[in-house]
């Protein structure tokens, strides 16, 4: 009886490969639920952001806070799109998530990945009583 060429996988072999994508797929897709509906938890309501935030891009709690030198303010989500950690620092003019590296313009897009989407656009609102305003998660 002749050999099996070296380059076909013995059935065994295959049968296993073949259980772990079928079993692995639906772990990883529930991991994933997990930890969306964790990060969802973290993320206040509302947050203050104080009057006296700076020109540039700032992290006010959890929340990237844009305010141009024109007045305008602009807030987005502070958890970044490629993993959901929460990104706590500026660095020059942009948000750097501290996990991966992504690194994001003051506009909320992508400057560099690993992430590829844009951050989460917040409502802004005035905050009379405090004299800055407020983000609102949608």
């Amino acid at each position: 009886m002749a050999d099996r060429p070296p380059h076909v996988p013995p059935r065994r072999r295959f049968l296993r490969r073949l259980a772990g994508v079928v079993l692995g797929v639906p772990l990883v897709a529930a991991l994933v639920a997990m930890l969306r509906r964790e990060q969802a938890r973290d993320v206040p309501a509302v947050v203050s952001i104080p009057p006296d935030v700076p020109i540039g891009l700032s992290v006010v709690e959890s929340v990237i806070v844009c305010r141009e030198s024109g007045g305008a303010i602009h807030a987005f989500s502070g958890r970044c799109t490629h993993l959901g950690c929460r990104i706590d620092r500026v660095i020059g003019d942009q948000a750097v998530c501290p996990c991966h590296g992504s690194r994001y313009k003051s506009d909320g897009t992508v400057a560099a990945g690993p992430a590829s989407r844009p951050l989460r656009r917040l409502r802004i609102e005035p905050d009379p009583a405090a004299g800055g305003w407020t983000a609102r998660v949608s």
